[in-house]
């Protein structure tokens, strides 16, 4: 019995333990949460296993997907002006590594900036006059080209019909002089329509690296990042420099042998192609192919099959010695991104932006995962997904998908 000047905490602390505790709306604990759980309390930095977070979280990943859905329609509606500005920002990101090193060397920070903007204005402009140049001198070869294709066209029906087969009718629909020199007339229009907004590019580019140095300063102070946000922010930019620099002059390494293969065999527009080959590789797992069709078909046309396979095996030899032996030496970060996760960005992006898009896939995707999946509980998940398994794991039985919380560079 309580007197009636009894302790209302005391009274409450009573019933609470009469009645029990209070039922929680979370799903009862597993013994595999609680050992997530005590990996929490272990490190607070680390995340929850995915299936946890699938689990406990639904609403907040339907939110964000939902979020999601609204930005990137609008981001595809406002594409003509977005992707210019993306482009720049990361074009700026790709040069910062040449201002910092020109800034090591003792150059005053302005003097680098003028160093590295009018090294950009000349590179941009030499692209122009390539592309141009090409696309005037394309038209004096269709003739030849047309010459070849109809002479591919009646040997491949003479061959099958030695043996019996009449493929006249097929040769006819796809081995159409118009049709292939519209396949390559196209590929070279990917180039014009990645260069149409090339001035107002120009533009950006110049005022971003103007302002490459007290721009992160005013992120930091004037919107009073929090340390989260912070560490998010410097963790991309800081891979994505680094990918971007040295993705950058891989292509264009591979880019300068490709164009001297083409030179030595005497393939047409040998200077566009390479160029064509720089940018497109660029666009992830397909990106390589698109570059080796058009020189592919214009040789074929020219100076047939021989030739022609001999030169893009030689360039598919080039470029597989960089990539496997040059490549790992340097690229010292990897994307934290899956294969899958890398692909499906690049369809993403590509109908998000277009073309631009697809050569901006793979930072796009590491911009949201670094940015915003890894920065908030809600998201972690999602950005499990999108991650490569861990070492630990690297067949996939057993064990957790590794986590964005994880440091998947290496």
């Amino acid at each position: 019995m309580h007197s009636e000047g009894h302790n209302p905490a005391a009274a409450t602390a009573e019933n609470a333990a009469i009645q029990g505790p209070a039922p929680s709306l979370d799903p009862p604990a597993t013994e595999a949460d609680g050992a997530a759980g005590g990996g929490e309390r272990g490190d607070r930095g680390g995340t929850r296993s995915l299936y946890h977070g699938l689990r406990s979280r639904p609403t907040g990943l339907l939110l964000a997907l939902a979020a999601a859905t609204i930005v990137l329609y609008g981001m595809r509606n406002a594409r003509s002006v977005l992707a210019p500005i993306l482009l720049a920002m990361f074009v700026v990101m790709g040069l910062s590594p040449i201002l910092q090193w020109l800034k090591r060397r003792g150059m005053p920070s302005w003097a680098a900036i003028v160093v590295v903007l009018v090294g950009f204005l000349v590179v941009a402009g030499l692209l122009l006059v390539i592309i141009a140049t090409s696309l005037g001198q394309i038209n004096t070869k269709i003739p030849v080209y047309q010459s070849g294709l109809n002479e591919i066209s009646t040997n491949l029906q003479t061959w099958f019909a030695d043996r019996g087969i009449d493929i006249s009718g097929l040769t006819g629909n796809i081995l159409r002089p118009d049709k292939i020199v519209g396949w390559v007339t196209s590929s070279i229009r990917i180039l014009v329509s990645l260069l149409t907004n090339a001035f107002l590019l120009i533009l950006i580019v110049a005022f971003m690296i103007a302002e490459v140095y007290s721009f992160p300063r005013k992120m930091q102070y004037q919107l009073q990042l929090g340390p989260t946000l912070g560490r998010a922010f410097g963790n991309f930019a800081s891979v994505t420099r680094t990918f971007l620099f040295t993705l950058t002059w891989l292509n264009a390494l591979t880019a300068v042998f490709a164009a001297i293969v083409y030179y030595a065999f005497g393939v047409d527009f040998a200077l566009l192609w390479a160029l064509m080959f720089f940018l497109l590789s660029f666009i992830p797992n397909i990106g390589f192919v698109l570059a080796v069709i058009p020189p592919f078909f214009v040789t074929l046309l020219e100076f047939g099959f021989t030739r022609a396979a001999i030169v893009v095996a030689i360039v598919i030899v080039v470029n597989g010695f960089v990539n496997n032996a040059i490549a790992p030496r340097f690229m010292g970060q990897r994307t934290g991104l899956s294969t899958l996760a890398i692909f499906l960005s690049l369809v993403l992006w590509a109908w998000v932006l277009g073309p631009i898009g697809a050569l901006m896939s793979v930072p796009l995707m590491l911009m949201v995962k670094l940015l915003f999946l890894d920065s908030y509980d809600s998201t972690r998940p999602l950005s499990a997904l999108i991650s490569p398994l861990p070492k630990s794991d690297p067949e996939g039985g057993g064990g957790e998908p590794a986590t964005a919380g994880e440091n998947t560079s290496g």
